[in-house]
């Protein structure tokens, strides 16, 4: 049995709350609540105990002492019981501190976090705050010490709830050397805790690599995309310049859709009200976005369209259906035209990524993680998500079942709405229905919807090439340098759970931040970059803040079932340390860590689910922000993760502004099965593609699947980033295809001998023209096997992979014309590459004999 890494101790001295009525009566009597203040260093764990310490001091009458330096961001806490009934609605509120000198430390520089703070965009709210009979709750209070500050401060802290009201007096001390950085530097203080009402990256600035939106009266222009608005204010045309492989954009524009999206309100008498639209209004406008606003009127009801763009290509729609009159209505619904030659490829609503079908029908199912469809070509595509007033981020990976989508009350409407997708003409139709409804007079209706226009970027050849990956899952990482400096790698990638990083999702932890600073130091020392597993999903129980943290009472762990959860990870239910210090507790217990060598050798880490769109997403970003200074990591290594595009895009701007160089590199495991929702990674995760330098969306996928389905749920291409392979190393020639390899050190074969290949042949200086691609010079009498050509001006690659399981005998026909060589003047060459082929010399392309599930990387040559 794996032994419990530091925090997991148990503590002693403690009493029940039933006992403490018992043996302390005086300290109760006619008492509705009782106060007590303590220190950070002694966290209140379980809602059913007290320590006897906080029963013997009485601070009614006295201050409490706290003792802080100059410039500390300080926390403390204060315990509320609910004696003899239940609080509601509990309050905590500061007076200034002031010293005898004239120095005022504000209430604006305090907080208690239990009670409010500053949500994940940067707004203000409350809490409100319930204390169940018999049970305590911990009020985390924060003050913020100027540099200035020094000398004993006093003041009061007043906890009210309902009529009654206590007042805990305080007096901190302030003395010693001044904290440069809050104190942030420490963990163990707990001073971290102000992270959570960080604002750090919260502006409207634009991202590197992308464009301002420009506004023509009502076209849109934003990198490599254009929306045109419609009267009504919905999309009237979307246009793609990426070129057909993604690696460029064109002067010239391709429609994504060429006509306006149609919104119908249907009767029951089978008639379509008309909505008159009014003017449109452009209500806020910045380099970064656009927002408008229309009123569509009719003499039944109304229909208010505001939308948003953004320079990324999301756009937001909130549609707001009032009834003037009481309505029956047939159907509500919007329909979406798209030529049937840009919509080739289609992923989700239950369908797996490849190739549209011709028809599709779809219901509301919140068993399933899905609401969204993307349909499109390589170079330009549409993804529509469905939602309204209700939405919430659903859980991912294996807890999805605890946390599932909302179904919407007006795209849902009880189970009768879904989405048909079928053949009309030349067009793919969209139908977004939601069926029969009575609307009484007055009644909204929100008809939310979201959409991205794809691809976000042209292919980044340096990353897709420059780009070479070493991450092990080894306890003990002494010989990790030398390993990735061996195989040719440049980038590090530091997971958890070894001697460097042990604590899931809290790599700053004060036991391990020197060696993995010093190994961050190392790296660059050899002329590499180092970066961390860092993500949001599930947290460890070994950082200091986990007891505040599970005092916000839901708002940062999941409020799961708790003893009774069992989940992939954890199938006989929670590790017994969780059953014991966790009792009646709300949580789903996660991914556990196991040392079987190096430092923590016979420990174990464990950890919990976090909520999405919390605050935890302020304290993640300013997390980041820490270790980008101090620690000069290069990037992150996002697993799986419940971030939203808003986070993920303060991540981006903390990263460019400060490591210019660093990268994003994403992670999944296939969720297309019962546990993940049946959801398609790709659609789940598309909302944070614009802001990821690279994808390894690999676990759990089946390298022996159609090419059209690699293209759409693995490579990455069709969204303008470059993809790596993951499961057993992948199939190294299919990857070729789309312009991928394994990572070295984490399973299957190196791929250092293809990226020696990739040096030898100066591959990033060429360009890459996809099977897919109508200007690929290459073609192939055999379905089955596909080529991809990487062009040069005096040499070519061919990466040919067969798909197939058996052999195949096919010819290559090289359209010189377009591949700019005189066919009199080339030659034709396999080369050898280690563990992919031997070397052979080809007169021609014709009658190549392809293994099955194999390939080649033919050089053409420019012979002079």
């Amino acid at each position: 049995m794996a032994v419990p890494l530091f925090a997991q101790k148990v503590d002693t001295g403690y009493l029940s709350t039933r006992d403490a009525i018992r043996l302390y009566p005086k300290r109760v009597y006619n008492r509705h609540f009782l106060l007590f203040p303590i220190s950070s260093g002694n966290p209140i764990k379980w809602p059913d105990s007290l320590r006897v310490d906080w029963l013997l001091d009485d601070y009614s009458n006295k201050p409490f002492t706290l003792y802080a330096h100059p410039g500390q961001y300080f926390v403390f806490q204060i315990g509320v019981w609910a004696i003899h009934h239940g609080i509601e609605n509990l309050q905590a509120h500061f007076s200034d501190l002031k010293n005898g000198y004239g120095g005022v430390i504000s209430t604006k520089e305090t907080t208690c976090f239990n009670t409010g703070g500053i949500n994940y965009l940067g707004r203000p709210f409350t809490k409100r705050v319930n204390v169940p009979l018999g049970q305590v709750q911990a009020l985390w209070m924060g003050i913020n010490l100027p540099a200035t500050a020094k000398g004993t401060y006093e003041g009061n802290v007043t906890i009210t709830a309902g009529n009654s009201s206590h007042v805990i007096k305080i007096q901190l001390e302030v003395n010693g050397r001044e904290l440069i950085n809050h104190g942030f530097d420490k963990g163990k203080s707990l001073s971290r805790l102000a992270w959570l009402n960080s604002t750090t990256g919260i502006n409207n600035s634009i991202t590197k690599g992308y464009s301002r939106v420009i506004r023509k009266r009502n076209t849109l222009k934003i990198l490599g995309r254009s929306l045109m608005i419609a009267a009504n204010g919905l999309p009237g045309n979307i246009t793609t310049y990426f070129t057909p492989s993604n690696q460029s954009i064109a002067k010239s524009g391709q429609p994504i859709i060429d006509k306006p999206f149609h919104f119908i309100i249907e009767k029951a008498n089978g008639t379509v009200i008309h909505l008159k639209p009014g003017k449109i209004a452009f209500t806020s406008q910045a380099p970064s976005f656009v927002e408008w606003k229309v009123t569509n009127t009719s003499d039944e009801c109304d229909m208010l369209c505001k939308g948003r763009l953004d320079f990324d290509g999301f756009v937001a729609y909130q549609l707001t259906i009032k009834a003037k009159k009481p309505l029956q209505v047939k159907d509500i619904r919007m329909e979406v035209a798209m030529s049937k030659g840009r919509a080739t490829y289609m992923m989700g609503l239950n369908k797996p990524g490849g190739l549209r079908p011709a028809n599709w029908d779809w219901k509301w199912d919140t068993t399933k993680n899905q609401n969204d469809v993307w349909m499109g070509e390589v170079n330009g595509g549409l993804r529509i998500k469905w939602e309204a007033e209700n939405y919430v981020l659903p859980l991912v990976n294996v807890y999805y079942t605890f946390g599932k989508l909302h179904l919407p009350p007006s795209w849902g409407n009880a189970g009768k709405g879904g989405v048909k997708i079928f053949e009309k003409g030349d067009d793919v139709m969209v139908n977004a229905y939601s069926g029969n409804r009575i609307m009484k007079m007055g009644e909204e209706q929100h008809y939310n919807f979201e959409l991205l226009i794809t691809p976000f970027k042209a292919m980044n050849r340096s990353v897709q090439i420059g780009a070479r990956y070493y991450q092990s899952s080894k306890n003990v990482t002494a010989g990790f340098i030398h390993e990735a400096d061996s195989l040719g790698a440049n980038i590090i990638t530091v997971h958890q759970g070894n001697d460097l990083y042990p604590f899931i999702n809290y790599p700053y932890s004060d036991v391990n931040v020197k060696v993995l600073t010093d190994f961050i130091s190392a790296a660059h020392q050899g002329h590499k970059r180092a970066k961390v597993y860092y993500t949001t999903r599930e947290l460890t129980i070994n950082l200091p803040e986990f007891w505040s943290f599970l005092s916000l009472n839901g708002e940062i762990i999941y409020p799961g079932p708790g003893a009774k959860a069992k989940t992939v990870t954890n199938p006989h239910g929670p590790d017994p340390w969780l059953l014991k210090n966790l009792k009646g507790r709300r949580y789903i217990p996660a991914w556990v860590s196991h040392f079987t060598k190096g430092r923590y050798a016979g420990m174990q880490d464990l950890s919990v689910i976090t909520r999405p769109d919390s605050r935890l997403n302020n304290f993640y970003v300013a997390g980041l922000n820490w270790m980008v200074h101090n620690m000069k990591i290069d990037g992150i290594y996002i697993d799986d993760c419940s971030m939203d595009r808003t986070t993920i895009r303060r991540v981006r701007r903390i990263l460019d502004d400060d490591r210019q160089h660093a990268n994003i590199d994403m992670h999944s495991w296939n969720h297309f099965n019962k546990f993940g929702g049946w959801a398609s990674c790709m659609n789940l995760y598309m909302d944070l593609f614009p802001y990821i330098d690279q994808l390894w969306i690999g676990e759990g996928r089946n390298y022996n699947t159609p090419p059209d389905y690699w293209l759409v749920e693995i490579s990455g291409i069709p969204f303008g980033l470059p993809g790596q392979m993951l499961q057993g190393g992948g199939n190294p020639w299919r990857g070729m295809v789309y312009g991928m390899t394994n990572r070295a050190g984490w399973s299957g074969t190196p791929p250092d001998h293809i990226w020696r290949f990739w040096d030898q042949y100066h591959i990033k200086d060429k360009t890459m023209i996809g099977y897919w691609d109508p200007n690929n010079p290459v073609n192939v009498d055999d379905d089955s096997v596909k080529v991809t050509v990487y062009k040069g001006s005096e040499e070519s690659i061919l990466a040919v992979g067969n798909f197939g399981s058996t052999d195949q005998l096919c010819s290559l026909t090289i359209d010189f014309h377009k591949l700019g060589y005189d066919k009199a003047k080339c030659s034709f060459i396999i080369p050898e590459i280690q563990r992919y082929q031997h070397e052979r010399q080809l007169t021609a392309l014709d009658q190549l004999k392809v293994p099955g599930g194999e390939g080649y990387l033919i050089v053409v040559k420019r012979d002079r």
